[in-house]
């Protein structure tokens, strides 16, 4: 569901500060927005005040939001608090694999689909 950015109403946060935003808005601009921003039905915010602040800044007028019943504080912040911290980075290899097959999968052309196609090929073969 899609509401008005300038609808959603910011209270309370723990986070004070939101960092630097700017890869975020440039994989906002790239491939969009990933995760939807947690409202009340209050449309008072319960996760994703970076996402928020970041599409402000874009200039978006409406974004993607869930809404979930949430009735007392101890539940809003549990939210707050679950969502910035139980996630995991990549590890450095992880993110040397990412870039390697973004990059294999960059190419056009036959030649180069069959190049993909062979190096997932021997990826299954290796288990990866």
């Amino acid at each position: 569901m899609k509401i008005r950015v300038s609808d959603i109403r910011v209270k309370n946060r723990i986070r004070k500060q939101p960092g630097d935003l700017s890869a975020l808005k440039e994989s906002i601009n790239r491939v969009g927005l990933l995760h939807p921003i947690i409202i009340d039905l209050d449309n008072r915010l319960i996760a994703g005040e970076r996402r928020l602040e970041a599409v402000q800044q874009l200039g978006w007028e409406h974004v993607e939001v869930k809404i979930v019943d949430i009735r007392n504080k101890k539940d809003r912040i549990l939210i707050e608090a679950d969502e910035n911290i139980s996630r995991l980075d990549f590890t450095n290899d992880e993110l040397i694999r990412s870039h390697e097959l973004i990059k294999r999968y960059s190419r056009s052309g036959i030649f180069w689909r069959f190049i993909a196609w062979i190096l997932d090929l021997i990826d299954k073969l290796r288990g990866k």
